[in-house]
């Protein structure tokens, strides 16, 4: 992997790291940029590093060719879509941050606030999450992962850092994606096509924890905001995120995981 770097009275100590893989039906770039441009605004003094195709803006821009492909589909605007998926990569972080402390994100989750920021206070050596808000249902929920009785938990954002705590549960990642057919039937999760990284990561906190289906421990104190699918982006300003649905629009202030990347664009 190769380095490009523009650090200068920056933190090197703590960081945002971001995959960015371009394909042929999104332009991740587009999103990516938008991603760090509201970092910056809320966080300027944390650096922001760039797995894959480079993005203007960021501070360390880390190459990487031969990502794996995976696939999905999903509902947009009535339609059924199919698209390639190059998010295979998630699991090598603990080798690919150029920092002590790190928090992975995913592109299409905007920040509006500084709240990110908090995770590199704690001293977890693991943190994600375990319940999510819908905007648009206005409504905190949790899910089960397959037919279990352990919570899922959710890959888009996740702080680590270089502990052997961390480091068992990247080890467990990449082998909970070397063997997810075995999982899939294991735990009892449905064969949609696509290989989640929920589903992985799932599975690795309920190994870490000794599966305790309950327990919040490595747990984001505060559930994921997102925007489903069914909702529009009218606009995305550095303060506010306009989203429209069927009934109503909606003016969102807070950090948000904007699901629907073809309204982005």
């Amino acid at each position: 992997m190769n380095y490009t770097m523009n650090t200068k009275n920056l933190q090197h100590d703590r960081g945002f790291l971001i995959y960015n893989f371009n394909t042929d039906s999104v332009n991740y770039s587009k999103i990516t940029s938008i991603c760090i441009k509201h970092l910056k605004h809320y966080m300027p003094d944390i650096p922001v590093a760039v797995c894959g195709d480079h993005v203007e803006g960021c501070d360390i821009h880390i190459s990487k060719q031969d990502v794996k492909h995976n696939q999905r589909t999903y509902i947009h605007k009535g339609k059924r879509q199919e698209e390639t998926w190059l998010n295979l990569t998630r699991d090598l972080s603990l080798d690919i941050t150029p920092f002590d402390s790190t928090v992975l994100l995913d592109s299409d989750f905007f920040v509006l606030s500084n709240q990110l920021a908090l995770l590199f206070d704690s001293d977890s050596p693991i943190l994600l999450h375990d319940s999510v808000y819908n905007i648009k249902e206005d409504h905190i929920s949790k899910s089960y992962l397959g037919n279990t009785t352990i919570m899922k938990k959710w890959a888009t954002i996740v702080k680590f850092d270089h502990s052997k705590v961390a480091e068992n549960f990247f080890n467990l990642w990449q082998q909970t994606l070397k063997n997810y057919e075995y999982y899939m039937k294991l735990y009892g999760w449905k064969n949609d096509g696509t290989v989640w990284n929920d589903n992985a990561v799932s599975v690795v906190h309920s190994q870490i924890t000794n599966y305790d289906s309950m327990s919040k421990q490595f747990i984001i104190p505060w559930p994921q905001c997102f925007a489903n699918f069914q909702c529009d982006i009218e606009s995305v300003d550095i303060d506010c995120i306009k989203i429209k649905d069927q009934k109503s629009t909606m003016h969102i202030k807070q950090d948000v995981h904007v699901l629907n990347k073809q309204e982005l664009l």
